[in-house]
């Protein structure tokens, strides 16, 4: 009888161990570091966002309150505009970030985004927006 069940119990034991050990010996296997050539770039370190000139700008998006606005008569969203701070965030990429809703002169809203960089805020793409409030 080759096929008994303490035959077949004693394979299959036997498989386990043989791949727990193999599991085991791979995740102690040792991969080479790497060189210093070999390091992550990021997107960030090639932003091409230019800085916000306006100082006061600037010290409204670091220091708003959440819903705080300013009216600005020029900005990097165009002339005569009224800015509406959401409140700051943490964005993947590790920079404080606000969302804005831009309103123009005519009453018309969209959405802007700025984020804290070392060299001051800068006007960021927006590329995801809230289904919220649409039909």
């Amino acid at each position: 009888m080759l096929n008994s069940p303490v035959s077949l119990s004693r394979s299959a034991r036997m498989l386990l161990a043989a791949l727990s050990v193999a599991v085991v010996s791979g995740c102690a296997t040792n991969y080479p570091s790497g060189s210093s050539s070999d390091q992550p770039r990021y997107v960030l370190n090639n932003d091409a966002a230019k800085p916000i000139q306006d100082e006061s700008l600037n010290g409204f998006l670091a220091q708003a309150p959440a819903g705080g606005i300013l009216n600005l008569v020029r900005s990097p969203w165009g002339d005569n505009v009224e800015v509406v701070a959401d409140e700051p965030y943490l964005a993947a990429s590790g920079r404080a970030c606000r969302r804005l809703s831009i309103i123009d002169a005519s009453g018309a809203s969209r959405r802007g985004l700025a984020c804290e960089t070392s060299n001051g805020w800068v006007d960021q793409r927006v590329i995801t927006q809230s289904l919220e409030g649409r039909n």
